[in-house]
């Protein structure tokens, strides 16, 4: 009896523990995600567009971060809600948009590409938080290349095939809001964490509508020459556009 009790007392914690383990693997993100081990991932960024084609920007930059905050909110309330996570270093400066301010910040020198995609998305459980996104790994190993990172905004064009009332209603479906317009045909427009996807979701899923001629994502740039902490391109300039269809569009 005694032999009896002392097995199914051991088979009751093999199974205790095997249980409690197994609720500490994280479930699959997405189908975005490149790689992943136990409670680790990285996702690739990139989306369709209907002029070029795939657009790949590759992964998350680690020990930096960009993070859309409530509009009004001083530094120092953003200060207090980023150090309450261990990943967090400083805040390094603003990039001024057209839908708003953009907070450039750095974490720990040892962050990886994992560490931004988690701290992103507890971020975005912050109610003072409207977006977060990253920068992107560098694609050459030039110190000088300027980094590009995603910003809240994209650019649609409407041109020849579109009317505003349909665009409305896309922006309705996705949750995504109106900056300014350019003309009747250039828009700019907005996301946020309520939104249907990341930024760059939202460029495919817009690319996908036959009445959009194309849509495409505002992209912003920091060059770290010492010099200009934040390099922020207004949009609608060459630079920003890079060789997208809206380089010709200026404010």
């Amino acid at each position: 009896m005694n032999k009896l009790s002392s097995l199914l007392s051991l088979s009751f914690a093999t199974f205790f523990l095997f249980s409690c383990e197994k609720e500490e693997i994280e479930p699959n993100i997405n189908a975005e995600v490149v790689s992943e081990s136990r409670g680790t991932y990285c996702n690739e960024y990139s989306y369709f567009n209907k002029v070029s084609g795939p657009v790949s920007f590759g992964s998350a930059r680690g020990g930096v971060l960009l993070v859309g905050f409530q509009e009004g909110l001083s530094m120092e309330a953003r200060h207090q809600i980023l150090s309450r996570y261990s990943q967090f270093k400083s805040i390094d400066g603003e990039i001024f948009m057209d839908s708003g301010v953009i907070t450039r910040v750095n974490l720990t020198p040892w962050s990886t590409c994992s560490d931004v995609e988690r701290l992103m998305e507890r971020l975005k459980r912050e109610g003072a938080v409207s977006f977060a996104y990253p920068f992107f790994e560098p694609q050459t190993t030039d110190p000088t290349e300027a980094w590009v990172g995603s910003s809240n905004e994209f650019m649609v064009s409407i041109e020849g095939n579109g009317t505003y009332e349909q665009l409305e209603q896309l922006m309705a479906r996705t949750n995504t809001k109106l900056v300014f317009s350019f003309s009747d045909d250039i828009h700019l427009l907005r996301a946020d964490k309520f939104s249907t996807g990341n930024v760059l979701t939202i460029c495919s899923i817009f690319n996908q509508q036959s009445f959009i001629t194309v849509a495409e994502p505002n992209l912003v740039y920091h060059i770290p020459d010492g010099t200009t902490p934040v390099s922020e391109v207004p949009v609608g300039t060459s630079k920003t556009r890079g060789k997208g269809m809206f380089k010709r569009f200026k404010k």
